[in-house]
């Protein structure tokens, strides 16, 4: 998978919640009529991750929040996400997973 990727590890309750944005949009204010990303707020800053540490804590994780082209990708190929469920926000993919 190409591309560098920013993730932040968050917990809540014991279990692991994940944003995994591309390199290139962490720090973006993504803005549409129908929804507000602010890929610079403190929940998304993170370190510099290559795809397959993100494929590891991506299976673990129970709610992922992911943003950009190959970060969808991503969870898309890792069977986490399905295409019908991404949306986008100011031209940019978004997909937000819940693990049950």
């Amino acid at each position: 998978m190409p591309g560098t990727f920013i993730v932040a590890q968050h917990n809540s309750e014991g279990r692991l919640i994940l944003t995994v944005c591309d390199k290139e949009v962490r720090g973006k204010r993504l803005e549409d009529k129908e929804a507000v990303l602010d890929l610079n707020s403190k929940f998304y800053h993170g370190e510099e991750k290559d795809a397959k540490v993100i494929e590891k804590l991506m299976l673990r994780a129970y709610t992922i929040h992911v943003v950009g082209k190959n970060a969808v990708a991503l969870a898309i190929k890792l069977g986490l996400a399905a295409k019908e469920n991404v949306k986008t926000v100011d031209g940019v993919p978004h997909v937000q997973v819940l693990m049950l």
